[in-house]
């Protein structure tokens, strides 16, 4: 993971670790997966003075015994070792469920700095923390923080600094956490007495995790033990008690104790304007209107009309048509092979769809969509959104924490498939990921289909309806065919803010780096696999198999290349159909269906991949198969209540 010495960010979802990594790294970091998996770990460097030194920005996690795969990297992370120092954060106003689990990271015997972040939410709701106090308690260094206004953020620097100067002493533990009830201390000491292995990690943390069951605590002793695993078991099975119940209980208790005298609380506590407005995005009559507000004013006008509009015309139209284009083509028009001149300017080629379609149409819209999913993030809109969109979504099998990778989906399908590793079971993964490959429009294509629409109300509003309801009933039916039950739903709601925009800007610069790196070089090779298609003859081939279909769908036979373009990347087919659309060769209906059905059609190949490498072979292609089959319904189906309306002097 890199050389130097290492720190690791902890702690809950939502408790301000990212906005201290910023702090800590003094940039967005470098964003990669985790060996073995596809859930990202931010790293970058600090400065001390004595060198610098690696910080990690783990997952979040809520204790050592993980339910989401997200939790699992974590704990592999302080599992694996080579760490100098853990720095957990957690949030002031709700300390005494966090400290638990501050236990759980001393018990594991690596160095610790906590975090207390959000001060000043605490001292709004009347919660005043004394941190010297805490600190004398714990035995462990303990630093408050405002981490957006970057109050306490210095202290916690020199902090972490003095302590990566100490001598790397692992295994001991602050104060006594030994006093455990007997039905737990008992069998935890002969446990620990029969342990032979080493371990990167404290026995007594090992043991303690493998009475509750653990699974990678079962099996690194399991390894490391080998027969002598088997005494160890012996040992849990002949008390047959629910030591989670009776540890969980202790900690708790202990916490407490701790905060006692180094917690007060102040009699006056008054709901402020944004508490108010907290409350009402959690409640349905406030929290719906809000949330078709900030989808109107946030994707509808600021990426479909400003985005998708405003910045394409003037990109697509002024710069590409009238600069970029003619000044290409007048330089490669004199190379001598005319298959070059082909590859490059031909209808698919490299600079009329490639660059052309990746810069000057699809760019605007992720650049504009990625600024405002910074923007929704670090105002910590998207916890409230799950809280309230949870009882509407356990009707499909999924729960309100299903809300993000949906919501991601609006930006990238791709990421959206990875982001499904936060979910609790497979039955809600393959659930959500069927869901985004059917009818979750990633940024640019929805940017695009929407300014398209826009000259119609009426087509929006259709088109709208129409793709709630197919994701609705296929969310219905998927519930009701799927075998197993849906997993329970927790989530922690920081407090509303307003968002940082340095911060905004980091996150909005760092994912349209990854757009360049990782989807242009995608796009030019599209436009290579297009051209040979073309050459070849299979475009035309496609065309002809296409044609039923769409005549089905009373869409014409030359949109077939569309949706080929659209599987390959779904914003190309959407700005394909924008094309049709500005030379006027689509009535308002045909626009419409294949609109919908573009929406519904096919991943595009990145999302694909990803999917198959989240679900595998089988249950990849069976999300493939299920959507063609309700995407050619629904565009059927549209069709047939267009021409009813038709007839009826509608549409």
């Amino acid at each position: 993971m890199g050389k130097g010495k290492r720190v690791v960010l902890v702690g809950r979802p939502n408790v301000g670790k990212s906005v201290i990594f910023n702090q800590l790294t003094s940039s967005y970091g470098m964003v990669s997966n985790y060996p073995g998996t596809t859930v990202e770990v931010r790293k970058g460097t600090g400065e001390g003075s004595g060198g610098s030194y690696q910080v990690l920005d783990s997952p979040g996690i809520y204790n050592l015994l993980p339910f989401s795969k997200e939790e699992e990297v974590t704990l592999n992370i302080l599992l694996e070792g080579n760490i100098h120092l853990v720095v957990q954060v957690v949030e002031g106003k709700n300390i005494e469920k966090t400290l638990p689990f501050t236990f759980q990271l001393m018990e594991t015997g690596f160095p610790l700095v906590l975090v207390v972040n959000m001060l000043d939410e605490g001292e709004r709701l009347g919660i005043r923390i004394d941190l010297g106090e805490l600190e004398k308690k714990l035995k462990i260094p303990v630093v408050g923080t405002v981490s957006t206004r970057g109050r306490g953020i210095n202290k916690l620097k020199e902090t972490i600094d003095k302590e990566l100067g100490k001598k790397l002493t692992k295994w001991k533990i602050p104060f006594a956490l030994g006093d455990y009830p007997p039905a737990v201390k008992e069998p935890l000491q002969k446990m620990v007495s029969h342990m032979e292995g080493y371990y990167k990690f404290n026995k007594r943390a090992l043991a303690l995790m493998f009475l509750q069951g653990e699974a990678r605590a079962e099996e690194i002793l399991k390894k490391g033990e080998g027969r002598n695993y088997r005494t160890l078991v012996k040992i849990r099975e002949k008390e047959s008690r629910d030591f989670s119940l009776l540890i969980n209980s202790w900690r708790l208790g202990k916490a407490r104790e701790i905060l006692q005298g180094a917690v007060h609380f102040s009699r006056e506590k008054t709901i402020s304007r944004r508490d108010l407005l907290s409350r009402i995005t959690l409640h349905p009559l406030g929290g719906l209107p809000l949330l078709f507000l900030v989808l109107y004013i946030g994707l509808y006008k600021f990426v479909g009309i400003f985005g998708a509009g405003t910045l394409v015309d003037y990109l697509d139209g002024q710069i590409f048509e009238l600069w970029v284009i003619p000044h290409l083509v007048g330089a490669i028009e004199h190379l001598p092979l005319p298959g070059l001149k082909y590859l490059f300017l031909s209808p698919y080629g490299i600079i009329t769809l490639g660059f052309r379609y990746g810069l000057a149409i699809v760019l605007p819209i992720v650049c504009t969509f990625f600024l405002f999913l910074s923007v929704v993030e670090d105002s910590g809109y998207l916890p409230r959104l799950a809280m309230l969109l949870d009882r509407f979504f356990k009707k499909f099998g999924l729960n309100g924490r299903s809300v993000i990778p949906l919501v991601l989906g609006l930006g990238c399908g791709t990421m959206a498939v990875l982001s499904t590793r936060t979910l609790e079971g497979e039955r809600e993964r393959f659930i959500a990921v069927f869901l985004l490959a059917l009818g979750v429009p990633c940024s640019a294509q929805l940017g695009i289909i929407m300014a398209m629409l826009a000259m119609s109300p009426a087509a929006l509003v259709i088109w709208g309806a129409a793709l709630l309801v197919v994701l609705s009933v296929c969310g219905y039916l998927m519930d009701k065919f799927l075998p197993g039950k849906p997993s329970k739903f927790y989530m922690e709601i920081p407090p509303l803010r307003i968002p940082n925009p340095g911060s905004v800007l980091k996150k909005t610069l760092a994912r349209v780096k990854w757009y360049m790196k990782e989807v242009i070089p995608l796009f030019l090779l599209i436009s290579v696999f297009m051209v040979l298609g073309s050459l070849t003859g299979l475009l035309t081939f496609l065309t002809e198999i296409s044609a039923p279909f769409l005549q089905a769908m009373g869409l014409p036979r030359h949109l077939a290349s569309v949706f080929m373009i659209g599987f390959f990347r779904r914003d190309y087919g959407a700005a394909g159909l924008y094309t049709l659309l500005r030379e006027g060769e689509l009535t308002i209906n045909q626009l419409l269906v294949a609109s919908l059905t573009l929406s519904l059609f096919l991943p595009c190949i990145a999302q694909f991949v990803m999917i198959i490498r989240e679900q595998g072979y089988l249950k990849g292609f069976i999300i493939l198969i299920l959507v063609m089959i309700s995407a050619f319904l629904a565009g059927c189906l549209l069709n047939l209540f267009l021409t009813g309306l038709s007839w009826g002097g509608g549409l």
